[in-house]
């Protein structure tokens, strides 16, 4: 997935339609992929969730195993939840050695941009909420 495409995900703003095409593209590769092999073998994603009353989190983690990821799932501190902090150098290092993407569910607004400017792979901000752009896509 191309960075600019990438870095539209994080937002919650409606995807273009050079993005949606590129992000339609690349899911049918994936499925095409998926019959034949694990096309994510070998990926670990960190799946961060605050409270998340209708299971969102769960489709995503799903999904990435489905395609042959690890899911890991963390709990995000308190404080986070809050609004009142974010990771830290040193914990967003962390997640960069040992993760190649992170999905933030169900956290405050602002907190996977936030993110996302301390680490090296990509954050994703609510891949699976009914207000993310993808959701249109798949409707």
């Amino acid at each position: 997935m191309n960075p600019p495409l990438h870095r539209q995900l994080l937002t919650q703003s409606p995807l273009d339609a050079t993005a949606s095409r590129a992000l339609l593209d690349t899911a049918r590769a994936l499925r095409v992929s998926a019959e034949r092999d694990s096309p994510l073998r070998g990926k670990n994603i960190a799946l961060m969730c605050g409270t998340d009353p209708h299971g969102q989190a769960s489709l995503v983690a799903e999904a990435a195993a489905r395609l042959g990821a690890r899911v890991a799932r963390i709990e995000p501190a308190p404080s986070w939840l809050r609004g009142e902090a974010q990771p830290g150098a040193d914990t967003a290092r962390l997640l960069e050695h040992l993760y190649d993407a992170v999905d933030c569910e169900a956290l405050p607004p602002g907190f996977a941009q936030r993110l996302q400017e301390q680490m090296g792979v990509p954050v994703y901000d609510g891949l699976a909420s009914a207000d993310h752009p993808l959701f249109g896509l798949v409707r």
